[in-house]
């Protein structure tokens, strides 16, 4: 440890008087009081050698030797390398205590399996810096093959392999070996004690497992009582993946937090998990804390623990009473109502703080209605509207294409049944304009999926279109996984495709499909196949194929393995680890990973196509009685008799610059079917005479 403490300014004065053997007796005295104080014996070592010469640097040699010799009788072996890494480093040429340290890492670590490769990689006897080599072992060292340790985002488990000539430390975690240097694994693992949750997740998941479906809540105890603070709902999570099933987590947590003794503070991600002592000693935290929420934490806590005793749902009920009228009082009838319901809901013989009568009688109920939160609520106030508002039919047309939630979509729809001709325009333009309500569209989609389609739908190949719209549009973001859902197997998407007319109208619908972005293939190729199944000539080759050299073929298939198999995974790692920043509205990363993801996949199905259609020219079978794909055509200028060559390829092989063109140029398409004398133009437009047709290689 080569960084110097500040020394008491006693032992300060005493240096700079050169008083050696009065610091002799410090030096006896601090060794008797705490001899694991290490950077005070060496910054007095090194002031000691700077200050008084070749005296000073013998007396603190024969300290720090005593030092060393001290921690031995201690059977403090760390402690002990650490001071004689401090003598060699004071006197780099001392062989003597260049043995003696390695004599000690030996006696230290000798029985660790990777001793000798790590002793090799970092030499004592030899190396230019003995006392930085000594450390590195030691640094080394600390880590054991074998050990159980975790790493923050990737779980516990085990260290594979050490190898120190590439700095390389294995830790297998869930059979994938992740690779880290010393440094990383010093700042990332934490090697896990006997008992702890994740040594027994990786030495024993069998009775972890099986205490989890016996006992929920006291396998999440032990996990707490484990990491000995609180932990988020996401932490709990990933530590128990592999234990809990995914499919059973919802089931497993709903059980767990029934227990009077587990808290979580909310429903996010981030909320604390804690156990308390006891039930009371919970109830008690869950009072101080319901107490210093604000009105929004405190509907949550309500909900989430008003079940635990009846006085503890009474005294919720009274102080959301309470804040219902102050919010009223500030003209909040969004939140008052909210509160208001809740205490109801709470105690439903005690009145109402915040009437109906009073939320019908507010002046912008629109406004009222997109600031309630609580879905239930929100039902429960426009149930209110409708009876007691003349204009509820206004009100509820409007509030449609705002409403987020299935089930105030479902009674709204369900309320506007009675005027069916103004609910048959709504839906009309809901789904000719999706944007303008995409959570509504979702909704009408999902039910025409289910259920008899209405007469207000639009044409099949209309909805059809706007659907793969939404895969991309940015107002679909919060339901997109909903939007994909319709690309599945039985989904809307394949039943609006079954329903084409034609075989021409099929084909245009087989184009936007290929074209579309945000889709992945599994599902492409699902609605794809019923297309397919419906018209077979649709898969015959297309009439307009593509022609290219093989080695511009290979080149586009290496292109598509590419973007499936490294830039389309790298992208949905960096959308996911960007939505974990959260609010998803203002998450820069996120919508340029999206955006990024979009035009991927847009290439992707883009290649896919054109790869379906290419077909390789064969330089061997080339018909040179005329100029056609394939040929290189010697043109001979009339004015100049000079010879330019051209050369027909595809689209992919283009590169004008050499003489190379495309089929699709106009340049080529003057060319192509004429025949060896007939009148042409060369590249640059002067008139010119075809000298000779060869293959183009």
């Amino acid at each position: 440890m080569s960084a110097q403490a500040p020394l008491p300014a006693e032992v300060a004065s005493l240096i700079e008087q050169k008083r050696l053997s009065d610091l002799e007796d410090v030096w006896t005295r601090r060794m008797e009081q705490d001899p694991s104080d290490l950077p005070f014996f060496f910054a007095v070592a090194a002031a000691v050698k700077k200050k008084a010469g070749v005296e000073g640097a013998e007396h603190a040699a024969a300290w720090l030797r005593f030092l060393a010799d001290y921690q031995e009788e201690r059977r403090d072996g760390d402690a002990r390398i650490e001071v004689l890494s401090e003598i060699v480093r004071m006197n780099p040429a001392d062989s003597a205590a260049r043995a003696d340290l390695e004599s000690a890492l030996r006696e230290r670590f000798g029985g660790h399996p990777a001793f000798a490769a790590v002793l090799a990689q970092n030499p004592i006897a030899t190396g230019a810096d003995p006392s930085e080599a000594a450390r590195r072992v030691a640094r080394w060292l600390k880590f054991l093959p074998g050990e159980a340790y975790y790493l923050a985002g990737r779980g516990a488990g085990r260290i594979a392999e050490m190898n120190p000539a590439l700095d390389v430390i294995r830790l297998e975690v869930g059979g994938a070996k992740v690779p880290l240097s010393l440094v990383s694994a010093e700042k990332n693992l934490e090697r896990l004690p006997e008992g702890h949750f994740l040594r027994r997740k990786v030495e024993d998941p069998d009775t972890l497992a099986s205490l989890a479906v016996k006992e929920p809540a006291e396998s999440v105890h032990r996990l707490l009582e484990s990491f000995g603070r609180p932990l988020t709902v996401a932490e709990v999570r990933e530590h128990f993946s592999g234990i809990v099933a995914e499919e059973r987590w919802s089931s497993f947590w709903t059980s767990a937090r029934r227990h009077p003794q587990l808290l979580v503070g909310g429903a996010a991600k981030t909320s604390p998990v804690s156990w308390s002592a006891s039930a009371d000693a919970a109830e008690e935290t869950l009072r101080r804390e319901f107490t210093a929420a604000d009105p929004h934490h405190k509907l949550d806590l309500a909900r989430k623990h008003a079940k635990r005793s009846r006085e503890l749902a009474r005294f919720f009920a009274e102080s959301l009473s309470s804040e219902a009228r102050k919010a009223a009082a500030e003209e909040n009838a969004a939140l008052a109502w909210e509160l208001s319901q809740s205490a109801v809901r709470l105690a439903p013989d005690e009145p109402e703080a915040f009437p109906a009568e009073s939320l019908v009688a507010s002046g912008d109920l629109g406004a009222v209605l997109d600031r309630i939160r609580d879905y239930t609520a929100r039902e429960k106030a426009l149930d209110e509207i409708r009876a007691r508002r003349d204009d509820w039919e206004a009100i509820f047309l409007a509030r449609f294409v705002e409403e987020e939630d299935a089930r105030v979509l479902s009674a709204i729809y369900d309320a506007l049944g009675k005027r069916p001709e103004k609910r048959d325009e709504l839906v009309r333009r809901v789904m000719r304009s999706p944007r303008i309500g995409p959570r509504a569209f979702v909704w009408l989609s999902e039910r025409m999926e289910k259920e008899e389609e209405p007469a207000s739908a639009p044409p099949p190949s209309a909805l059809f279109h706007a659907l793969l719209d939404a895969l991309r549009q940015d107002e679909f973001a919060a339901v997109r996984a909903r939007v994909k859902a319709f690309f599945e197997p039985g989904g809307l998407a394949v039943a609006l495709v079954r329903r084409a007319a034609t075989e021409a109208e099929a084909r245009e619908l087989l184009t936007a499909l290929a074209r579309a972005g945000g889709l992945e293939e599994h599902r492409r190729g699902t609605v794809r196949e019923a297309l397919l199944m419906k018209f077979p000539a649709l898969r015959a080759p297309a009439a307009n194929f593509l022609y290219a050299t093989p080695e511009a073929i290979d080149a586009r298939r290496a292109e598509l393995a590419q973007l499936k198999q490294v830039e389309l995974p790298a992208n949905a790692e960096a959308m996911r680890a960007a939505k974990e920043h959260g609010d998803l509205s203002e998450n820069f990363e996120y919508h340029a990973a999206r955006q990024k993801h979009e035009y991927l996949s847009a290439r992707v199905a883009s290649l896919a196509d054109e790869l379906s259609r290419t077909r390789a020219l064969d330089a061997s079978r080339i018909d040179t009685s005329e100029v056609r794909v394939g040929t290189r055509v010697r043109l001979k200028e009339l004015e100049s008799g000079r010879e330019v060559a051209a050369t027909i390829l595809g689209p992919w092989d283009s590169r004008p610059e050499d003489g190379i063109y495309s089929y699709e140029s106009e340049f080529a398409r003057h060319l192509l079917g004429k025949k060896t004398g007939e009148g042409a133009r060369t590249p640059d437009g002067q008139a010119a005479e075809i000298a000779g047709i060869d293959p183009w290689r």
